[in-house]
């Protein structure tokens, strides 16, 4: 009989560690995507309170500042265009910028905020 408990116990210590191993709960799994999102909305948060905006005034900073980067990107990514011309383009485009954020609920003293804010990024 002793030698029964000696092959049992053994056994018995094993299925309860294999229990406790795998009846716990694992722990969620982030892809980097998720991260991703999640640091870009921290990254908005922090944005519109260095801005000091409200919710929907940044919402339209943020749709001007989208489209000045996308027409941006398109004027340095054309390689056709001499660095002069580009540099002329570049100033219609910031203007246009300007004139958007002055049609905007902004006052004087956030879009100059918003203008030095972007323009150090």
């Amino acid at each position: 009989m002793n030698s029964r408990f000696k092959i049992l116990i053994p056994f018995i210590v094993l299925l309860s560690i294999s229990k406790c191993a795998f009846s716990q709960t694992p722990e969620p799994v982030f892809l980097a995507s998720d991260r991703g999102l999640q640091k870009s909305e921290i990254l908005k948060l922090q944005m519109r309170d260095d801005l000091k905006l409200t919710p929907a005034k940044f919402d339209s900073v943020m749709h001007i500042e989208n489209e000045y980067k996308a027409e941006q990107r398109q004027i340095l990514g054309n390689k056709a265009i001499l660095a002069d011309e580009k540099g002329k383009r570049l100033k219609a485009l910031a203007d246009k910028r300007t004139k958007a954020l002055k049609s905007t609920s902004l006052d004087e003293a956030e879009i100059k905020r918003v203008e030095i804010y972007f323009l150090n990024r």
